[in-house]
């Protein structure tokens, strides 16, 4: 039950931390993009009703990437190749399922319901300076932080900042 001081020392030296996919939103296109041709045979000839693309853009995705994945792969099949329908998603997507009983490490948190730690607080604090001096312009904050824009707005997310406050 334990691991060797040496493994897990480079194992450690390579953690990467993401936000859950509900926190990054604006991700979805690109990794539908990636997914696609990895769960269709022709992936040149997918492509997305307006009303499954926003069926997809819609859905929490409790459980990351694996669920879009499979979803993807379940629509791509049921389109055989072509234009994914709203049909041809998933029931849960389609809001024809209840949702599933939380299952170990997938329960959904939002940003009020995990307390925020210490380097949560110091950041938050930081941002907030960084917004009033730079007048609520996002990339100047963002070149300030060191941070790509998106960032900087899942920090505003997460901290609950209104960014029209710090704008004149």
């Amino acid at each position: 039950g334990q691991f060797r001081r040496d493994l897990y020392a480079r194992l450690a030296g390579h953690q990467v931390r993401m936000p859950p996919l509900r926190d990054r939103m604006e991700d979805l296109g690109i990794l539908i993009a990636a997914l696609v041709p990895r769960v269709s045979t022709d992936p040149r000839k997918v492509s997305f009703s307006p009303d499954a693309a926003r069926s997809l853009f819609q859905h929490r995705w409790p459980m990351n990437v694996r669920e879009l994945e499979k979803a993807l792969e379940v629509a791509c099949v049921l389109a055989q190749g072509g234009r994914v329908e709203r049909s041809q998603l998933p029931p849960l997507l389609r809001g024809e399922a209840p949702e599933p009983p939380h299952v170990l490490g997938t329960m959904e948190r939002t940003p009020r319901s995990r307390p925020l730690t210490e380097e949560d607080l110091a950041r938050r604090e930081e941002l907030l300076q960084l917004l009033r001096g730079h007048q609520g312009n996002i990339s100047a904050v963002a070149r300030a932080m060191g941070v790509a824009r998106m960032q900087v707005h899942r920090y505003l997310r997460r901290y609950q900042i209104d960014l029209a406050q710090f704008r004149t």
